[in-house]
């Protein structure tokens, strides 16, 4: 597993910190709705007689173009999937390790010891975000501009009373 390669000797994985479903819900209705759009859009400009797409000599090349606009919603939808699934936050027992994925094959992971961690809040923007209780998450350490920041996070207020508790422990 990923996270067992970035963990120290002895230290214990507390809690995984993922974005809440929902986004990938509106992520997903946002690119199907796009697809579906576009679908429609070349439709209509087909029966305007705008663009010929019922004739018998375009339908293999309009064919071809709109499986290419799917392909490309399609690769679109995958790749901010992917962003959004590998942004994660490993807390252990030492440490938060924060792995933030920059782009489908780039990713920076950036640890902070829980001693040195002087403020954690978060925020909930929103109707959605208040009904279903996600938002963003912000972690700094005293004495540094370091700071770690994720957005929508599930059920960021547990998480940040986690964190904080967790501080609280270490520092003992």
């Amino acid at each position: 597993m990923e996270q067992d390669d970035l963990l120290e000797e002895g230290e214990v994985l507390l809690e995984g910190v993922r974005k809440h479903w929902i986004i990938y819900v509106e992520d997903s209705i946002s690119h199907l709705f796009g697809c579906v759009f576009f679908i429609a859009v070349t439709m209509y400009l087909s029966f305007q007689k705008v663009i010929p797409l019922l004739d018998v000599d375009n339908k293999s090349y309009i064919s071809m173009v709109l499986t290419f606009f799917v392909i490309i919603f399609w690769t679109s939808y995958f790749y901010f999937w992917t962003k959004n699934y590998f942004d994660v936050w490993y807390v252990t027992d030492r440490h938060i390790i924060a792995v933030n994925q920059k782009d489908m094959f780039e990713r920076d992971q950036a640890f902070m010891e829980l001693t040195k961690i002087q403020d954690v809040s978060f925020e909930k923007n929103g109707f959605l975000s208040t009904f279903f209780g996600y938002g963003k998450l912000k972690v700094q350490t005293a004495g540094s501009d370091q700071q770690f920041v994720i957005e929508d996070v599930h059920d960021v207020e547990a998480v940040a009373h986690r964190i904080m508790e967790l501080r609280d422990k270490a520092k003992v």
